[in-house]
């Protein structure tokens, strides 16, 4: 773990999250902080020339993954489905970080009452094909 906290010369918090996220995967799956470390998911950051902030932020991220499948799969999924709405630029849909919460917020960029009529009619029409409810449904998994 030194070498890793070196390289990604990680701070009090993050190598905090790092050593707690590896001591629940180690308790859970049964396998060792080398094991864990040794994955090619985590691995492959290290050995791409990333900048510093990139490779914490792939490593972080892989490591959370294996840490929190299920919340992690959630969590592209939600992605997948906002990102199939295809809501333009004028629509931004997001939800709560980590998954705590249970709402989504829509923000709409408008220069026009046009604009914002439009897209809320996009909207309308997201809502009755049930592809909207689908991001719902999705966080009801939770």
């Amino acid at each position: 773990m030194l070498p890793i906290a070196r390289e990604l010369q990680l701070n009090e918090n993050q190598l905090r999250d790092f050593l707690d996220w590896l001591e629940e995967i180690v308790a859970r799956d049964g396998v060792t902080i080398r094991g864990v470390l040794g994955r090619p998911e985590l691995q492959h950051p290290l050995e791409t020339k990333l900048s510093r902030n990139d490779k914490l932020k792939a490593v972080k991220d892989a490591l959370r993954k294996l840490r929190y499948p299920r919340l992690s799969q959630l969590e592209d999924d939600l992605r997948a489905a906002i990102k199939a709405l295809d809501l333009g630029n004028r629509v931004r849909v997001s939800f709560p970080a980590a998954l705590e919460g249970n709402e989504i917020t829509i923000e709409i960029k408008a220069r026009t009452s046009e604009e914002v009529r439009d897209t809320v009619l996009q909207l309308q029409q997201k809502l009755e094909d049930g592809s909207l409810q689908r991001v719902f449904d999705l966080l009801d998994e939770i």
